[in-house]
């Protein structure tokens, strides 16, 4: 399903510039990393997400923080809360909170430490229906009453969203903010975030795509017919194809998108009709963010 616009880098003011790899000033930027798995172990990216965490915050320090969706019982047994050391994240999360949505800070107690902020999707649920509305309105996906995987994403992402452009109406021009993004589920939130203009630079990557996994858990010759699939049509009779436009849109709308691999890269090339641009097949963020140009499209 093509979207109803098309997003142009030259939109977003703010927009990182490019640097050379051994330049790029870690010191005036912040790094969030989004992932339904941030302290929630339901797959595996959980492992490559905590793997990840100590050379980044080795790399970052106090300007990398994960973000995620707050469960209660991963909160009180693998965080450690306390205060942001940053005044404009805490003031950021305040803004959600005196709205009536609960946002949880603290240090994920993994090696590295690293610092998340967790949204409680529950408190923020009275909102579902119109962010339905804005997601349709913005770019013509809808989402079924009944998957509520997909309905908790959009919650997520669209917490997110909002917390992103508090804070950076709290920040000016610097530090510079870069929001990267892994697999459908954070997917709502490289959508909103493009689509509201937020002065952000954005990573979207796919450990492997919705579709493709469904494709080969139904024993398909997956990767000798990858030309061949009619995507649209596979992704509806699987009852995933609300789910299979967020993950493509977020997939467009990333300034840089990734994936994990070279297969993958192939796979999303055909099933997201994307190729990674960027340093793509598993580069480090660093070469990616440096590839970054103000002149990168967002065709949908």
């Amino acid at each position: 399903m093509p979207l109803s616009r098309s997003l142009s880098m030259t939109s977003l003011s703010g927009v990182l510039p490019a640097w050379e790899e051994a330049e790029l000033p870690v010191e005036d930027l912040l790094l969030f990393e989004v992932a339904w798995e941030v302290t929630n172990k339901v797959g595996g990216i959980y492992t490559v997400i905590q793997t990840k965490a100590k050379i980044t915050v080795d790399e970052w320090g106090e300007n990398y923080y994960m973000m995620g969706p707050y469960f209660e019982h991963n909160f009180k047994t693998q965080v450690e809360g306390c205060e942001p050391p940053n005044p404009a994240i805490r003031k950021a999360m305040d803004a959600l909170i005196h709205n009536g949505c609960q946002v949880h800070f603290g240090r994920w107690l993994i090696e590295g430490s690293p610092f998340v902020i967790l949204f409680d999707i529950g408190s923020a649920a009275w909102n579902l229906d119109r962010w339905k509305g804005d997601l349709w309105d913005t770019c013509s996906i809808g989402l079924p009453y009944h998957d509520r995987e997909a309905n908790d994403s959009l919650i997520l992402g669209s917490l997110i969203t909002w917390f992103f452009k508090e804070l950076t109406d709290q920040l000016g021009d610097k530090p510079n903010v870069i929001g990267h993004f892994h697999e459908w589920q954070a997917g709502p939130g490289v959508i909103l975030s493009r689509c509201r203009k937020i002065p952000m630079a954005t990573v979207f990557t796919t450990h492997a795509t919705l579709l493709g996994r469904y494709l080969c858990a139904g024993n398909a010759d997956f990767y000798n017919n990858l030309d061949k699939f009619n995507v649209d049509k596979e992704a509806g009779e699987r009852q995933i194809y609300h789910r299979y436009c967020l993950e493509r849109a977020a997939a467009h709308c990333a300034h840089v998108f990734t994936t994990v691999s070279q297969i993958t890269a192939v796979e999303a090339s055909h099933i997201l009709h994307r190729m990674p641009g960027g340093e793509a097949f598993g580069g480090c963020l660093r070469r990616q963010i440096a590839s970054l140009r103000c002149n990168s499209g967002c065709p949908i």
